[in-house]
């Protein structure tokens, strides 16, 4: 079966916006840690709404790509006014 997730991370832009943004604040050991953090946060939520894990990883790959997509385009706009 199935199942319809009506939101999908990686397509809150917001979402992922405020996840860049703090990630542009925090690097090495903090940055990992804010990563693990709100990713576990995530999942929480995700499993409390009775997602399966594989529906949630594939949920979390994707944020992870739009985040990565966010960040590169970040790099390349700054890059471009520079």
């Amino acid at each position: 079966m199935a199942h319809l997730i009506p939101f999908p991370l990686g397509s809150r832009t917001a979402l992922v916006r405020s996840m860049v943004d703090d990630l542009e604040c925090v690097h090495g050991p903090a940055a990992n840690a804010f990563w693990r953090a709100r990713i576990a946060e995530i999942v929480a939520g995700m499993r409390a709404d009775g997602l399966e894990d594989a529906a949630i990883r594939e949920e979390i790959l994707n944020l992870q790509d739009a985040i990565q997509a966010e960040l590169c385009e970040r790099v390349a706009l700054a890059k471009s006014r520079a």
